[in-house]
This record gives C-alpha cells, sequence and structure tokens, in this order.
C-alpha cells in the first residue's frame, strides 16, 4: 500500500548533499568491529568467576530491524517495511537487591523505516536518537553464567537524520531537522519531533568471561510526526524494532 497526498498539498524533494554518511559509516565500522571483538572473546575459554553485586560498566553494539508503525493522514494503517538500523554505547547495573539490578546507559540508536511513495520511488528514512534506557534487570545464576531477563523504559532525543528518495537512478537526499511544528517550513528538508519514548524489553545471557549477548525489542509510545497545521490530519508515526546486541562487562 502506497501513502496518499493531501488534495491541494504540493510537496517537492530538492537535492542536497548529505553531511551525515561519513558519521554514520564511522560510527556502524566500530559497531561491527565491537562485535567481532565479542564474539572473539567468547570463543576464547574463560576462567571461571562469580559476578559480585558491585556496580559494573559495560561497552555494547548491536543490529537491528526498524520501522515506523501507526496512520497515514487519512488514518488508515502504515505499511511501511522493516529497515536495517544499529545502536552503540556505554552502559552500567547498578544493583538493587540480590539478582536485580538497574541497567541504564547512553547509546546512539539508528532507526528508521523504508517506504513505497505514491510516485513509484523508494522512501528511505534513517534517524538517529541520544538514547538512555532503565531497565530493571532480573539477573540470576544459570550454569556457567547468568541469565539475563529486563523491561523498562527508554528516552531518546534526535541529534541528525535524513531521508532519501529514490526515483530509478536518481536519489533525492533531505536532511532532517528535528521540530515539533513544521507548519509553513520549507520542502527541503524532512521533519521530525526531536523526542522518542517508549518501552523496551531484553533476554539474553552473561558469560564468566564477562561478554553478554541479548535479543532486544522496542515500541515507540510517542509520535515522531511533527505537525503541519492541515485540517483532519490523522498522521500518527511511532518507532518499532528489534534486534540483537553484545557487550563486555568492566
Amino acid at each position: 500500500m502506497v501513502s496518499r497526498i493531501p488534495a491541494g498539498r504540493t510537496i517537492v524533494f530538492y537535492e542536497s548533499r548529505s553531511d551525515y554518511p561519513g558519521i554514520a559509516m564511522k560510527v556502524k565500522y566500530i559497531c561491527f568491529t565491537l562485535i567481532m571483538l565479542l564474539f572473539s572473546q567468547a570463543a576464547v575459554p574463560q576462567k571461571k568467576y562469580r559476578n559480585g553485586m558491585g556496580v559494573k560498566f559495560d561497552i555494547r553494539a548491536g543490529i537491528s530491524l526498524q520501522n515506523f508503525f501507526g496512520k497515514d493522514f487519512w488514518g488508515e494503517e502504515l505499511r511501511n517495511q522493516f529497515q536495517p538500523g544499529f545502536r552503540a554505547g556505554a552502559g552500567v547495573i547498578i544493583p538493587i537487591i540480590p539478582d536485580f539490578y538497574l541497567q541504564t546507559g547512553i547509546l546512539v540508536h539508528n532507526k528508521g523505516s523504508r517506504q513505497d511513495t505514491v510516485a513509484g520511488s523508494i522512501k528511505t528514512t534513517s534517524l538517529y536518537y541520544a538514547e538512555i534506557p532503565a531497565d530493571l534487570l532480573f539477573r540470576p545464576q544459570l550454569g556457567d553464567g547468568h541469565l539475563l531477563v529486563g523491561f523498562g523504559p527508554y528516552v531518546g532525543y534526535g541529534i541528525f537524520g535524513r531521508e532519501n528518495i529514490k526515483t530509478g537512478n536518481v536519489t533525492d537526499r533531505l536532511r532532517v531537522k528535528f521540530i515539533d511544528d513544521a507548519s509553513g517550513r520549507p520542502t527541503s528538508f524532512a521533519y521530525y519531533r526531536p523526542l522518542d519514548a517508549g518501552a523496551e524489553i531484553i533476554v539474553g545471557y552473561e558469560m564468566y568471561g564477562r561478554v553478554f549477548l541479548q535479543i532486544e525489542a522496542q515500541m515507540g509510545m510517542l509520535e515522531i510526526n511533527p505537525s503541519y497545521g492541515l485540517a483532519n490530519d490523522k498522521t500518527s508515526r511511532r518507532n518499532i524494532g528489534f534486534g540483537f546486541s553484545g557487550g563486555y562487562r568492566f
């Protein structure tokens, strides 16, 4: 299903250079390198020891599939497609009571979506957030390591992004501006609200070699589409995604 353009509204795409591919490629390279290091550490026999109840810091990185869910201008369900994303950063777990921790940190999280437009083009959206999760983590001993089960809220703030609209062999690139109200703004940019927040769940395993691997899923609770001041606009766009990540605790 493709999106429709409200009557009387003209959408014009301008060609512009993106300032961010270099940054994104560097972050993705760091993410990939970290994951390779984690797997190499996991493959090496580690000395077994019991992780105590102290505060522990970590670095982590992972890959994911991201999408938007919600409704279009007329209130019909969005049928966008998933596209690859990633997140990487540093974290900390803080003991509460035996086997229970607060897990938080700060990460760069790449989210977005892929959409077929009414003009037969393919639009891909890539948004980058500075994100802070706050999960209640259950971490009991299991075998030679620890089971990881957690859930809690997260909050993210948009730092940069872009939209690519590909028609045949031609690609138009729009920089993203994060604002709440895009009424009357020039169409040479794409607009999204800066604040994203929702809930996440994680399930994983931590080895005694301090390496941990986990599966994660997030669902956004806040609309990320700005207001355009249009009558009867029922647009509602939220982030959703799931993925896999690994990390190393210090």
